[in-house]
């Protein structure tokens, strides 16, 4: 789904960019930085990808998983009938498409003003290979891939440090990096994170520019003042390596700044665990969830599902006391234990197969969906109070009900070695299929 997706993607350049501001942004290894930023950019598109699959889901699994069921039913309920319906998941791709379709135009409509502007003024052919442009009037000097614009006066006053500084844009092919910037930048339109890792990409950007054009023997004073007497100008391109670069305070302390040791590079490594947490988030697991299925002669069977929306949360601190009874036990939300149906979770499955019958008044108005009840595994292993949390419709939630209530004694779930009461999430999905796909049974 587009939408899960695009949430996927964002979470991990939020985590992406609050690593780099903590670890790698005060440092001076102006290349190695580039390298960082552009490879966690494009992990955070293919990690949603990835999909490992586990016996048992993880704690960021689950929490991951429950944020997925809110994003398709964020108010708990939802019922397919035949008639079309919109969803909140729905109403949300359609706004996100139409977002995505005003950045798109933007983008165009920066390319093609780009363009326009590199047919006008004198051209010249730079031994380097680069076009340069002489532009009339107060035109910020900027480079695009092998063109270099520059204004009248500029290119009479002070030549040799902006054509250098842009020649270096050139030569470290930064375009492209913007351009994938740009790229990234339309799909995540709606996310501060990928607008503020495209900010800090195009900041080492002129970090490396302003080390090259010091590196040819430009004084660091006089390059400085060149810069603040440069720091205002009339056009600046997104799609272009600007000369004058708005964190213009940023450039002029970096450029004093001592060199920092090729050991901080291992901070680097930090983004290891947040890789691995986000692969354990988009993981598939094998934990139970029971689907039922039906055709129009209430067939039925119950199956293992590979991505499994159990929610039960693993933190052990967590606790929750009976509202009604505040001197009753304490129910957990989770254990160090979790509770155990006798013979583990495939006897679950089985126990649910023999036991569920799809609602006939359900199945005939093609009533179908993921019912998912919670209900506390008491101290004896006793099933005790059950409530839906995400509900399909009244006939789908009172079958599931009623067959979690005739559940036998699980173990019951155990902390610090003692029998505690635990709150145990179970989703149930009823699907329906024709009778073309229900296998046939030899009489």
């Amino acid at each position: 789904m587009l939408i899960i997706y695009q949430i996927k993607v964002g979470l991990c350049l939020i985590a992406f960019y609050l690593l780099w501001k903590l670890l790698l942004s005060r440092e001076t290894f102006h290349r190695f930085n580039r390298v960082a930023l552009l490879v966690v950019m494009a992990l955070a598109l293919v990690l949603p990808w990835v999909k490992l699959s586990l016996e048992t889901a993880a704690p960021v699994t689950q929490q991951m998983v429950i944020l997925e069921e809110l994003l398709v039913s964020p108010n708990g309920a939802v019922t397919q009938q035949v008639e079309p319906s919109w969803s909140v998941t729905g109403i949300a791709t359609v706004l996100y498409l139409i977002g995505m379709v005003l950045a798109v135009v933007w983008f165009l409509h920066g390319q093609w003003s780009l363009h326009r502007l590199l047919k006008q003024g004198q051209r010249e052919s730079l031994p380097s290979g680069a076009t340069l442009h002489i532009i009339p009037g107060d035109q910020t000097p900027f480079s695009y891939f092998k063109h270099i614009v520059i204004n009248e006066q500029d290119y009479r006053d002070n030549p040799r440090e902006i054509l250098t500084h842009e020649q270096a844009h050139i030569d470290l092919r930064h375009s492209w990096d913007v351009l994938f910037l740009g790229l990234v930048t339309l799909f995540q339109w709606w996310n501060p994170a990928a607008w503020l890792l495209s900010r800090e990409l195009r900041q080492v950007h002129e970090y490396e520019a302003d080390e090259a054009v010091l590196n040819q023997g430009v004084d660091v004073k006089q390059y400085q003042l060149l810069l603040i007497r440069k720091s205002v100008g009339n056009q600046l391109f997104s799609m272009a390596n600007n000369f004058n670069y708005q964190s213009l305070k940023k450039r002029i302390r970096m450029m004093t700044m001592n060199k920092s040791s090729r050991w901080n590079r291992l901070r680097a490594l930090a983004v290891v665990p947040v890789i691995a947490l986000a692969l354990l988030a988009f993981a598939n697991t094998k934990s139970v969830a029971a689907v039922v299925t039906a055709n129009g002669q209430q067939d039925r069977a119950v199956q293992s599902t590979m991505q499994s929306p159990v929610a039960v949360e693993r933190n052990a601190e967590a606790q929750v006391t009976n509202e009604s009874n505040p001197q009753s036990e304490t129910i957990y939300k989770s254990v160090e234990q979790m509770p155990m149906f006798p013979g583990g979770e495939i006897e679950l499955i089985k126990y649910l197969s023999q036991n569920i019958q799809y609602p006939p008044e359900a199945a005939k108005n093609n009533v179908q969906g993921r019912v998912i009840l919670q209900f506390v595994v008491d101290k004896t292993g006793q099933v005790g109070e059950v409530k839906v949390v995400r509900s399909v419709s009244e006939e789908l939630d009172a079958e599931a009900v009623r067959v979690v209530k005739t559940l036998p004694k699980f173990e019951p779930g155990r902390q610090d070695g003692q029998p505690v009461a635990v709150w145990y999430t179970l989703p149930v999905s009823f699907n329906i299929r024709s009778s073309a796909d229900v296998p046939q049974q030899n009489p």
